[in-house]
């Protein structure tokens, strides 16, 4: 599960178990599926949701296949509307794109969160951005980067930036011993400093490629250190992790540099760490690995790109470094690694800074007072409040 699938696990069991009747609809069977549940939340699994990922529209028999879903998927959905009469959709990503037209055609609000960027993809987001736009009675973007994308964000109060929140309860279990565990397999006796990256792996993207050439940079003055890659590449990816070996072998860092795969116990794992680097060399929309570590109180390397110029500030709570370029990540590295006392005034100012701006329930009420208003306003802002009949609300 990544982020979004933890944003929506952990906002629709907390409406739950406020009694507000939530049913999530997911593309397939997974782990979501049975935490869901174990949360009182009622699931339909409907395999013909239309998911945008780049295998599906790579092709003209992708595309034929994405649309024929399409048509299924807004059917289905509108039949499952009018049994369940919710008083409002959430769509929890902007790859989706059935929820929009099926709520619009049931007449009842519909909220789009958008977590992704679409700087890529040139002219087509602009035609999807006013498609998103046409459909939504309200648009939520994760940091004020993702919003920009939209050509008139600044001239509309549809789209609005909410930060994702993060429960501070998620984080008081981390014990002293598993962080030990962690350190105890990958810092050995004579390692003093552990520093990671976490993600998927992925060049250019995710950035590992920058991150060992900048543990190239540290090995002769940190030999007591050892560089940690935590995560794995995406099916279908495996040729990252191939190249991430072997650019490691190249620049002479076997055991230097660690690959570590997925780790279970991540959040003993960033507690562990006595720097996380968030490398992306491409921008983040609001990295959620930024946040734990702010909430463990861990020092941040990040570029200051994307969602990381709203999370980070830079020389309070870590370090904004310039993407791409490993001479300014290992500066970054160094200067924490060369003074305890900053390590721990920055990790402390992370706390700090996490529980007044990234905490939960300040995220929470924001999405339910923006619940309410839309709820209350039906499709149209100018339009009359329908009348509903039902005590208690009810939020797909």
């Amino acid at each position: 599960m990544y982020g979004a699938s933890r944003s929506l696990l952990r906002l629709s069991s907390r409406l739950a178990r406020e009694g507000i009747a939530v049913t999530v609809v997911l593309p397939h069977e997974g782990p979501l599926v049975q935490k869901l549940q174990e949360n009182s939340v009622n699931v339909v699994v409907q395999k013909s949701l239309p998911v945008i990922e780049r295998q599906k529209v790579g092709s003209f028999i992708g595309i034929l296949k994405l649309l024929f879903d399409f048509l299924v998927s807004t059917f289905s959905l509108l039949q499952l509307i009018k049994r369940f009469k919710p008083d409002l959709v959430h769509t929890m990503t902007s790859v989706i794109l059935s929820p929009g037209p099926a709520a619009k055609l049931a007449r009842i609000p519909h909220v789009w969160h958008v977590r992704e960027f679409f700087g890529e993809f040139g002219g087509l987001w602009t035609h999807y951005q006013k498609y998103m736009l046409w459909l939504s009675t309200r648009i939520i973007c994760v940091s004020t980067p993702v919003a920009a994308q939209f050509d008139h964000f600044k001239g509309t109060e549809q789209i609005l930036v909410v930060h994702n929140g993060f429960p501070a309860s998620e984080f008081l279990d981390v014990t002293t011993d598993r962080v030990e565990q962690f350190r105890g397999k990958h810092a050995p006796p004579g390692v003093q400093y552990l520093i990671g990256v976490i993600g998927r792996i992925k060049f250019q993207r995710k950035g590992q490629e920058v991150f060992v050439r900048s543990a190239r940079l540290l090995r002769e003055r940190f030999p007591d250190a050892r560089f940690l890659c935590i995560g794995s590449p995406y099916p279908g990816n495996e040729s990252h992790l191939v190249n991430l070996l072997r650019l490691v072998e190249e620049l002479d860092l076997e055991g230097y540099v660690q690959y570590t795969g997925e780790v279970e116990d991540i959040k003993a794992a960033i507690k562990a760490l006595d720097v996380v680097v968030l490398a992306s060399a491409q921008p983040e929309p609001f990295g959620g690995v930024v946040i734990e570590a702010m909430a463990l109180a861990r020092p941040v390397v990040a570029t200051g790109i994307g969602g990381s110029l709203e999370q980070v500030v830079d020389g309070v709570t870590g370090y904004l470094v310039e993407p791409g370029d490993p001479v300014a990540m290992a500066d970054g590295i160094e200067k924490l690694l060369v003074s305890a006392d900053r390590r721990r005034l920055f990790g402390q100012n992370g706390r700090e800074r996490y529980l007044e701006k990234f905490e939960f329930e300040q995220f929470y009420q924001i999405i339910l007072n923006l619940y309410e208003q839309v709820a209350s306003r039906g499709w149209r802002d100018n339009q009359k409040p329908e009348v509903r009949h039902s005590v208690s609300k009810r939020w797909w």
